[in-house]
C-alpha cells in the first residue's frame, strides 16, 4: 500500500507543533493584557504561513511537488524507530536515564507541583529556563491529576512527554525523507539508521584519552565537543528535538526568507543556543540573496527587494508575538548574566600553535572528512557551504565555563550534514568514482557509529546491572535541591527583572 503524503501538510504540522508550547506558555505565564495580543499575532503568523505554503516550493535538492509517495511499511518503520529511540533514551522514565535527567526531572517536578509562573514560596526565586518541551506534558499531567487524583500527576505527565517526543521524531523523520527524496522501504530504513547513528569519528581519538571512555568518548578533545544525534536525544532532548524539527522545516524550503524569523522564533522557547546555529543559515541566505539582487538590480533596488522578502507579515508578527516576551524571560536567568558569549580557541591555556592544531584535528575528525567526500557532489549548494561555516565557527565560541555553545549551536548544522549524507548514500549513482565515494563515506559513518552505540551500550549495561528497566534519574524533586545547579534554572530575584515586574502573572 502506497501513501501519498503532503509536504505542505508536514510543514504546517511541524510549525504548529513548535508553536503550541509557546502559545501555552503565553497563556499561562504572561499577563492576559500582553498574552492575548501575542497569541493573536502568533496565530496570524501561522495562518499566513499556511496560506503561503500552498505554492510549490524549492526544496534542498530542487523543485518538489506537494506530495511524495511512501509505502505503508515505511511509515510503520518511521513510527517504530521513533518509539524505540525514545524508549531507549529514558524519556518517560521507562529505561535508564543518565545524570542529565537529574535537572530535567527536577524542572518537570516544579512545573507539576506549582502554579504557573513557578514562584518558590518563601524565596525571591522563580523557575526561569527554556521549559517549552515540558509545558504541554505538564498540562496533561495536571489534567489527569484533577480528574483521577494526585497519584496520576507524575505517570500521566511522563506518558505525555514520551508521546510528545515520539510525535516530534515522527515529524522529523518524515520531513527528512521528504527533503532527501527517499521513498522506498529499504532506503527509508537506511536513512533512519543513518540519522540515529550519525556522529563524528570520536573513537579514532578517544583511544588516546582513557578519561573519555569513562564518561563520553565525545570529550576526547577536552576543549571542544560536538554531540552525536543519539547523545543529544539521551542528554538534551528538550533542546535537540525541537531544533531538529526546525532544521527540517528550514531544509524543506531553504529559500523562504519570508518565514525565517517565524521558524527561528518558534524554536526560541525550546532551544536558544541551537537557534544561534540556525541564524547562520538565515543570515547567510539573506547575504547571498542580497548579492544576487545587487548584481541584477543595483544596490538600492537590490537592497529594497531583499528587505521586502525579509519583512513579511508572518515574520514581523512572529517577532512581535514571541521575541520580547521570551527574550526578557531568558534574560532573567541567574546564569545568563554571568555567562557572556565570547570568542576563544584556548590559546591562553594551550599555546596558540597547539590550540590551532587541536582545533583543526577536532574539525577534521568531527565533520570535515565527511564534507570532503561529499563536496564534489554538493559543491553548488549554498546550504552545504553554510553548514561548513557553522561547524567551523561553533567551536570557537564559548558561553560560561562549559562547552554548551559548541555542543548545542552545532545541532542544526550537524543535522543538515546528516541529511546531505543520507541524500548522498541513497541517490542513484553510476561510475566507479561515485561508487567509491559512497563506499568511503559509508566507512567513515560506520567508524562514527561507535559513539551512539556506546550510548546504547551504557543503557543496556545499566539495566542488566540493576535487573530492571525502570531506572529514573530523579533524586532532586526540585531545582532548589542543594545538589542541583540551581542558578542554571532560576531567576534569583523577581523584583529586579522586567519580565516578572511587568509581563509575568503575579504569584
Amino acid at each position: 500500500m502506497i501513501l501519498h503524503i503532503s509536504r505542505r501538510g508536514l510543514r504546517c504540522a511541524a510549525l504548529a507543533t513548535l508553536l503550541l508550547p509557546a502559545v501555552a506558555f503565553l497563556l499561562t505565564w504572561v499577563r492576559p493584557l500582553i498574552a492575548v495580543p501575542c497569541v493573536l499575532a502568533v496565530a496570524a503568523a501561522f495562518f499566513l504561513y499556511v496560506r503561503q505554503s500552498r505554492r510549490i516550493v524549492r526544496g534542498l535538492f530542487g523543485d518538489t511537488a506537494d506530495c511524495f509517495a511512501l509505502p505503508l511499511a515505511a511509515l510503520l518503520a518511521v513510527v517504530l524507530c521513533a518509539l524505540l529511540w525514545t524508549f531507549l533514551s529514558g524519556i518517560g522514565g521507562c529505561f535508564y536515564q543518565n545524570e542529565d535527567h537529574y535537572g530535567r526531572n527536577a524542572i518537570f517536578h516544579d512545573l507539576l507541583s506549582h502554579s504557573w509562573p513557578v514562584y518558590f514560596d518563601g524565596t525571591p526565586y522563580a523557575l526561569d529556563y527554556y521549559v517549552g518541551f515540558w509545558i504541554l506534558p505538564a498540562l496533561v499531567g495536571k489534567l489527569f491529576a484533577a480528574l483521577m487524583g494526585a497519584s496520576m500527576l507524575w505517570p500521566a505527565a511522563n506518558a505525555a512527554l514520551f508521546v510528545q517526543t515520539v510525535w516530534f521524531l515522527t515529524l522529523i523523520f518524515l520531513l527528512m525523507l521528504s527533503v532527501a527524496e527517499v521513498q522506498t522501504l529499504g532506503k527509508v530504513c537506511l536513512s533512519l539508521v543513518l540519522f540515529v547513528l550519525f556522529s563524528g569519528m570520536d573513537v579514532l581519538m578517544a583511544r588516546f584519552n582513557p578519561e573519555a571512555w569513562r564518561h563520553q568518548i565525545e570529550w576526547w578533545a577536552q576543549c571542544y565537543q560536538f554531540s552525536s544525534n543519539t547523545t543529544c536525544l539521551f542528554w538534551v532532548y528538550n533542546q535537540a528535538v525541537p531544533a531538529w524539527l526546525a532544521t527540517m522545516l528550514l531544509l524543506s524550503s531553504p529559500e523562504d526568507i519570508g518565514s525565517f524569523a517565524l521558524i527561528g522564533l518558534a524554536t526560541f522557547p525550546f532551544s536558544p543556543l541551537p537557534l544561534m546555529g540556525l541564524m547562520v543559515y538565515f543570515i547567510g541566505t539573506a547575504l547571498c540573496r542580497l548579492a544576487g539582487e545587487i548584481r541584477i538590480k543595483g544596490f538600492a533596488r537590490g537592497l529594497s527587494a531583499l528587505l521586502g522578502e525579509c519583512f513579511t507579515a508572518r515574520n514581523l508578527l512572529a517577532v512581535l508575538g514571541l521575541f520580547p516576551v521570551f527574550a526578557l524571560y531568558f534574560s532573567a536567568n541567574a546564569a545568563s548574566s554571568s555567562a557572556p558569549l565570547r570568542f576563544t580557541i584556548y590559546a591562553a591555556s594551550l599555546g596558540l600553535g597547539h590550540a590551532v592544531k587541536r582545533l583543526l584535528l577536532f574539525e577534521a575528525i568531527e565533520f570535515a572528512c565527511f564534507s570532503l567526500v561529499m563536496g564534489p557532489r554538493f559543491f553548488k549548494s549554498r546550504v552545504f557551504w553554510l553548514t561548513q561555516v557553522s561547524l567551523v565557527l561553533a567551536p570557537m565560541f564559548k558561553i560560561g565555563y562549559n562547552m554548551d555553545f559548541s555542543m548545542r549551536a552545532s545541532i542544526p548544522a550537524l543535522c543538515t550534514l546528516c541529511v546531505f549524507s543520507i541524500r548522498f548514500l541513497t541517490e542513484k549513482r553510476t561510475g566507479r568514482h561515485s561508487k567509491a565515494a559512497a563506499a568511503l563515506l559509508s566507512m567513515l559513518l560506520l567508524i562514527g557509529a561507535v559513539t551512539p552505540l556506546e550510548e546504547f551500550r551504557r543503557g543496556v549495561y545499566k539495566v542488566r546491572e540493576a535487573g530492571t528497566i525502570f531506572l529514573t534519574a530523579d533524586p532532586f524533586g526540585t531545582v532548589l535541591h542543594p545538589d542541583a545547579d540551581t542558578d542554571n534554572f532560576i531567576c534569583r530575584d523577581v523584583k529586579d527583572h522586567l519580565f516578572y515586574r511587568y509581563f509575568a502573572r503575579s504569584s
